[in-house]
Order: structure tokens, then sequence, then C-alpha cells
């Protein structure tokens, strides 16, 4: 036949013989697969699915902490740069004005948390960003927000991640805030390192305006210099009942963050101020207590 022939009962198609073309054979039915067939595709795709996820989320989870950890070797490098050019001397800046941009919130805003650590200040003014390629470093991808909750007083806050709120991820453990510097312990902070963190700051605390050089420091591996911003967020409400503090691990009981050293390493730490039971200031300095 030189023509498709047309049967009541569909059917499977084949090549005439003698024309080559499409004929269909009666009595064939066309292939296809059964709804049993595709329910069990589906639930394989699912467990499949089921049992990728919890890796992959948890791969992009890795390379994130490892590049929040390159953000701060790529700042304390930075730093030491600074130091070099300035007598040994670290930057003097609040916790949040190291570098990076301006964060979002006005310098009018009555927000407890910018006002003390800062974050206002433009770009141009913070002393490290002229000795950084990017300020993309200031980012870190593991950002979720500023732990401290309770300090909320405008919407921007709960839903801005801590680089936009104040241009940085990251907590420079300068010993001053942007109130006017620190004459004394400045709260818990002095758990990770902070100038006060030895016998002599309480009866030879350093001027307003002064900075402190590197040299000053003992054990260098032990004295944070910046890390996340968590790492200051030591208070066990934190830990408990913020999903913001939790930037590397949700784990309600434990507090993490990365963590650049004098000594220019960088570790992933656990925040031992709230799982070695210090008793926030009241705790007297001690070379025993870790990253003092």
């Amino acid at each position: 036949m030189n023509r498709f022939v047309t049967m009541r009962n569909s059917g499977r198609r084949q090549r005439d013989d003698d024309s080559g073309r499409l004929v269909v054979q009666p009595g064939s039915k066309q292939p296809g697969f059964t709804l049993i067939e595709l329910m069990v595709v589906v639930g394989i795709i699912a467990l499949l699915m089921g049992i990728l996820l919890p890796s992959l989320n948890k791969a992009r989870r890795s390379a994130q902490l490892l590049q929040c950890q390159s953000n701060l070797r790529q700042i304390v490098t930075g730093i030491f740069a600074y130091a070099n050019d300035h007598n040994g001397f670290m930057p003097v800046a609040a916790p949040q004005e190291l570098g990076g941009p301006q964060g979002i919130v006005p310098a009018s805003d009555p927000w407890l948390v910018p006002r003390m650590f800062g974050g206002s200040m433009p770009a141009e003014k913070r002393p490290l960003n002229s000795y950084l390629a990017s300020l993309e470093v200031f980012r870190s991808p593991c950002d979720r927000g500023e732990p401290l909750w309770w300090f909320d007083t405008a919407p921007y806050q709960a839903t801005s991640t801590c680089y936009e709120l104040y241009g940085t991820s990251y907590f420079y453990a300068s010993g001053y805030n942007a109130m006017g510097g620190v004459a004394a312990p400045m709260g818990i902070a002095k758990y990770v390192g902070l100038d006060f963190a030895y016998h002599d700051f309480q009866t030879n605390w350093l001027k307003l305006g002064q900075a402190l050089k590197l040299t000053r420091y003992p054990d260098p591996s032990r004295k944070v210099v910046i890390g996340s911003i968590p790492i200051h967020r030591t208070m066990s409400g934190v830990v408990a009942s913020s999903a913001r503090a939790q930037w590397y691990k949700d784990d309600p009981d434990h507090l993490y963050a990365n963590a650049a050293f004098a000594d220019g390493h960088v570790e992933f730490v656990q925040v031992f101020a709230y799982d070695s039971g210090y008793n926030s200031v009241d705790t007297q300095p001690d070379a025993a207590n870790p990253y003092y």
C-alpha cells in the first residue's frame, strides 16, 4: 500500500516492505507505562532525593563555612599589613566598623546594638578597607542576621543579615565601642580575648583612642582578633531561643563561630563561655580560660 492504513483498533506501526512507508499492524497496541509503574518510578525518585538532599545541604554549609574562614584569613592579613604600616599597632575601630561598606542602620537609630558596636560609619572612613581588594570579604555566606533579637526595634532588623545591617558579618575584638571607647571590661566580650583580658588591664587600661600593638599578647595563638558576630553573643538566651545565632549548626544547646587569631590562623570554635560555665563579667581573667 502507498498510504497509511487507519484501523479502528490502534496498533503498532511498521514499514511496508514494498513502499518503505509506515503502516499500522492490526490488533497491536502502542507501548506505554501503567499507573503502578509510574508510581514506582516517582517513589524511587522521592527516595533518592530524601537520601541526597541532606548530604547536599551538608556539603553546601561546609563550603559556606570554608568561605567564611577564607574571608577571615584575608581580613587578618589586612590587619597585619595595617600594623606593619603603623609601627605594629592594630587599627582603632568599633567592633563593627573595622571594614566593609556602610550598614543600613542610620546613625540616628536608637537601637542599642549599633549604637554600642557601630555600623553607620561610611566605607571610606573604615581603617582596613584600603588594605583589602574587595569589601565582600566582610560578608559571610553563613550570616543569618543579628542574634540579639530582643533589641529589635524595627522590622528590617529581623529580616536583614549582619552584613546588611552593619556592613560586616564580623566582630573586631578591639576593646572599643562606638559610644566613646571602653574604660572597663566590656561585658562577656573578654571571653574571646579582648585587650582587658590580662591581669594589668583594670589598673592600667588603655586611654581612649589608643591602639594596641600585636606584640602585647603573650600567646597570639589564643588571642582572637576578629570573629563572626555570634562569637560575641554568648548569652544563654541567644543560644536557646534564636535561630539567628546558629550561623553554622542548628544546635540550640551550643554556639559556634569562626575566629581569626593574632598569629594569623583561623579556627571553627565552639564558643566556650556558654558551654564551660563561666560567669559572664564576674569571671576573673586567667590564662587557663580558653582563648583568653
